[in-house]
């Protein structure tokens, strides 16, 4: 009986041990783990607003080259449109001499 106490003893010292020791390693390990999950998150989110603002410049650029295109496509109406009015009043002169 005196050897069943003894090893009942030291597994439970042994027990206690391995208890404590995974209480300290455990932790850790999993705060390492967690911490390279979160970096490569970061760096996963980082390059996607980094793809976003390119896109959003992308789109910006596009919208000044429209609006430039616009405002060509206007003065070309406007000259147009000013040469037909000389037009037609030169015309208006003319049948108001005669």
């Amino acid at each position: 009986m005196n050897i069943m106490a003894v090893v009942l003893g030291f597994l439970g010292v042994m027990l206690g041990f391995t208890s404590v020791v995974v209480a300290i390693v455990l932790p850790k390990s999993l705060s390492r783990e967690t911490d390279k999950l979160i970096e490569k998150e970061d760096a996963r989110a980082k390059q996607l607003i980094d793809e976003g603002n390119k896109r959003a410049e992308e789109g910006k650029k596009e919208t000044q080259r429209m609006i430039e295109e616009g405002r060509k496509r206007t003065e070309e109406l406007i000259r147009y449109i000013a040469s037909l009015i000389a037009a037609e009043a030169s015309k208006t002169r003319e049948s108001i001499k005669l």
